[in-house]
């Protein structure tokens, strides 16, 4: 009789990439015929895709009516990780044809637009050695960074720490605060540094963008700030502008004053409460599943950032 402990373990069934996609596009359509449709497949050929792949999992992924598809608890809770399954093996095929068609390696980096400058100068230092990398980059909003990191759209991501899920490792690379943008001839200009209930009476131009938007408005209330003439703006330049023009006190994360330049304008740091952020290195938790060319890029970017240092 053979020990038990001597037997190797069941060798468990791996779900197909074909059945991953149909349940992707399943949940992205919530109809079965939409989803069908949109991979080329009889509606038939999906459904049973579908239903071995419930099998296989001994789960339940949708609830199915006439009328209703729509994800169960256990169908929402495994499809970010099905996106990621399917991205990151779309990214390993890619390329696996680079490499034998001699072309590059990739790499695919996302940054907050403010924090960009911050990324440039030592990525383009780790690309001089490593020239034969393709790199591909993106400049969305924190929520968006961190979803297409979750999702395995990019590999390595620099943005805010704030309300990141499970899943994400962090690197600190900087800190980042909130600051008041004020003509050089305004009447609070002479002081070093501004409180937020200076601001009360004062037209204010709030860049309502990115992922400090909400408590920049909840502050700015807790501090007795009337918000009803704030004007609420897509573009910094925008910002900038009703600045220059003497319409507007601007508030804005002193990421996005990089660059900014003239005499017409000064920047005054907020205290009473300071508001404060960290910005960060970003990628999925697993690091055995990282590629050596994500390991040495993010060990480069964390050297040269340098943890915690507050931006330029």
């Amino acid at each position: 009789m053979s020990d038990p402990a001597s037997n190797p373990p069941a060798v468990q069934r791996q779900p197909t990439m074909r059945q991953l996609r149909g349940f992707q596009a399943v949940a992205r359509h919530a109809s079965f015929s939409r989803a069908a449709q949109a991979l080329a497949l009889t509606q038939p050929a999906l459904s049973a895709a579908i239903r071995d792949l419930e099998q296989l999992l001994d789960v339940s992924l949708f609830e199915r009516s006439t009328h209703h598809v729509a994800l169960t608890p256990a169908g929402a809770a495994l499809l970010p990780q099905v996106q990621w399954l399917i991205n990151s093996y779309t990214h390993g095929v890619s390329d696996l044809h680079r490499v034998l068609a001699g072309q590059a390696r990739s790499l695919r980096l996302a940054a907050l637009p403010s924090a960009m400058h911050l990324l440039a100068p030592p990525l383009a230092d780790w690309h001089r050695r490593s020239p034969d990398v393709a790199l591909s980059l993106r400049d969305p909003l924190n929520d968006d960074l961190v979803t297409a990191l979750l999702s395995g759209e990019v590999d390595i991501g620099l943005g805010t720490e704030l309300d990141l899920p499970a899943g994400i490792d962090t690197i600190a690379v900087a800190h980042d605060d909130l600051v008041a943008v004020l003509p050089s001839r305004h009447k609070l200009a002479a002081r070093s540094m501004l409180r937020w209930r200076d601001l009360r009476g004062e037209r204010l131009a709030l860049f309502a963008r990115g992922s400090t938007y909400e408590l920049t408005l909840t502050t700015l209330r807790q501090q007795g700030v009337v918000l009803d003439q704030a004007d609420r703006l897509l573009y910094s330049e925008s910002l900038y502008s009703l600045v220059r023009s003497g319409l507007a006190v601007g508030v804005i994360s002193r990421l996005y004053t990089h660059g900014l330049h003239g005499d017409d304008l000064c920047l005054r740091p907020l205290g009473s409460p300071a508001i404060t952020r960290r910005i960060v290195l970003m990628v999925r938790s697993e690091p055995r599943l990282r590629r050596d060319t994500v390991t040495d890029c993010l060990e480069h970017l964390a050297r040269a950032l340098g943890a915690g240092r507050s931006p330029p």
